[in-house]
């Protein structure tokens, strides 16, 4: 068997650990600053609390009820057009740059928007009505993924049972596709809804006010704005013991499969005329509401004034995202191969479970909580206008690690029963083992994993909101500062850039790209 990183392995185990328990060291107090508990009795904090978990419950409500009507089509209509398509264009919706879509947005339904005169004089974009829109497009892709590979699991035998036995479309439902979806329902709207619980940039840009504000925005303004420790702190805690105690919950509720493509299973029973009409009206709608944010920015876009737009700051900002995303990404796979070398030597079932552990504790913890843990720990020790950029790098690595995780250990574990034993005969060195075997095997799932961590990275904003700085601004926060500005055609030349650079990267990592 290769023993290959064998001390980087625990090596890289113990310092996941090591960043989690210095931020926790440092949530604590670390003898210079406590919780400010009196925050307690402020009427602002329960506001704010209120706020957080509302938005956050009707962002996963709406998302699941939307996406049913429209997943049940995409698996059983045959007639639909476009399905491969929609489906790619879902996983992007889900991980795209939350400022592509704000600015979108903006440009559809805020003061000036294109819908705004037909919404009416009492129509307000900005608070809940904006962060609610915002929500549901990043999260109902997600959800209508995991539907339809839950219908798509349904055997072709139970169809053909259904139909032979004459049952009526609400039988059918009621007896062989709603035993499959009832399972699944509640851990998709708790993952939406914890998403949406730590949701940074979409409150940050369009929360409009005091009045809608969640946690991680008022952590990072009692950081940023007030440096107020003490509250911070408490505020962090607070988030920290509500996602804590949810995931728990959440997680007993099974794995979600939403990456694995689009399969046609064979035979699919016939619908009526008013049921097919239904889904196929849900799946127009659904289309119209996922791409009409983002064709916006194309005439929104063609109003810059291309003499005064600031090309050379946008060239430095997009190569320097560019930078952080790509030293990020190349350091979780980095980690993530490292963590399975460890998990794979371990014969140990309570071995491999405790090893899994570390390598997904940091879904407890939200993205701004562990920022605000490490930079107030080593605030005494170093400045962050200096360091900044590697906790930046760090977190980011540390924030994918988790989905890098999950999405790995299917394909780890078939590798592992079905070659382990073939290597172990051919007595293949470790690194010849590694690098002609072993990834190869592992290529398609680390593409996907690689492209996708890139996206997130390239899109972050809570982490830089807290060691960030102007001088390295990312083009999230260009676009951030532009539409700031009410310079939404830029924001827009600026949005449609991000957006871009993320479906090239995507589409060039896709894994069927690797065969061609």
């Amino acid at each position: 068997m290769p023993r290959l990183d064998q001390l980087p392995g625990p090596l890289l185990l113990s310092g996941l650990l090591a960043v989690s328990l210095v931020a926790f060291w440092a949530l604590m107090g670390w003898g210079r600053s406590a919780a400010d508990v009196s925050l307690l009795s402020e009427p602002w904090f329960w506001q704010v609390l209120e706020f957080s978990l509302v938005q956050a419950l009707l962002s996963s409500v709406v998302s699941v009820l939307l996406a049913i009507p429209v997943a049940r089509a995409l698996a059983l209509d045959t007639g639909l057009v476009a399905k491969a398509w929609f489906l790619r264009w879902c996983l992007l919706c889900f991980v795209m740059p939350s400022l592509v879509l704000i600015t979108g947005l903006v440009a559809l339904f805020g003061r000036s928007g294109y819908l705004t005169p037909w919404l009416g004089e009492h129509w307000r974009f900005y608070g809940l009505n904006g962060i609610l829109l915002a929500h549901v497009f990043l999260n109902l892709p997600f959800a209508i993924r995991v539907f339809c590979h839950r219908w798509q699991m349904i055997p072709e035998t139970a169809w053909k049972l259904s139909s032979q036995l004459g049952f009526r479309t609400w039988q059918t439902f009621w007896l062989v596709e709603w035993p499959v979806l009832r399972g699944v329902i509640p851990a998709v709207a708790g993952f939406i809804f914890l998403l949406c619980f730590n949701s940074f940039a979409v409150v940050l840009a369009l929360g409009g006010g005091p009045s809608a504000s969640t946690l991680e925005v008022a952590i990072y303004q009692a950081l940023k704005y007030q440096f107020n420790p003490a509250e911070a702190l408490f505020l962090a805690w607070t988030q920290l013991l509500i996602v804590g105690v949810l995931y728990v919950l959440f997680r007993r509720l099974g794995k979600l499969e939403w990456l694995s493509p689009a399969q046609e299973t064979g035979w699919r029973p016939s619908q009526g005329a008013a049921i097919t009409l239904i889904g196929r009206c849900a799946y127009g709608m659904a289309v119209l509401f996922l791409v009409l944010p983002i064709l916006t920015l194309l005439p929104a876009a063609m109003r810059v004034n291309l003499a005064v737009f600031p090309w050379d700051e946008l060239m430095q900002v997009t190569l320097r995202s560019l930078g952080f995303a790509s030293v990020a990404s190349l350091c979780l796979l980095v980690c993530v191969v490292g963590v399975f070398s460890v998990w794979r030597q371990s014969t140990s079932a309570r071995r491999r479970a405790i090893i899994e552990a570390i390598a997904l504790h940091h879904l407890m913890i939200p993205g701004m909580v562990l920022s605000v843990g490490i930079y107030l720990f080593f605030l005494p020790y170093l400045s962050w206008h200096e360091w900044g950029w590697v906790a930046i790098i760090l977190l980011n690595t540390l924030v994918a690690l988790p989905f890098a995780f999950t999405q790995l250990k299917p394909a780890v574990f078939e590798y592992d029963q079905q070659y382990r034993r073939l290597v172990s005969d051919l007595k293949l060195g470790a690194w010849r083992h590694f690098y002609c075997v072993y990834v190869p095997y592992l290529r398609p799932t680390l593409q996907r994993v690689l492209g996708m961590s890139f996206v997130l990275a390239l899109g972050d904003m809570a982490i830089f909101s807290i060691f960030g700085r102007d001088e390295w601004r990312t083009l999230p926060w260009l676009i951030y500062s532009l539409a700031g500005s009410y310079r939404m055609a830029d924001a827009a030349l600026a949005a449609l850039l991000l957006m871009g650079i993320s479906m090239l990267v995507l589409r060039v990592l896709e894994p069927n790209n690797a065969s061609k």
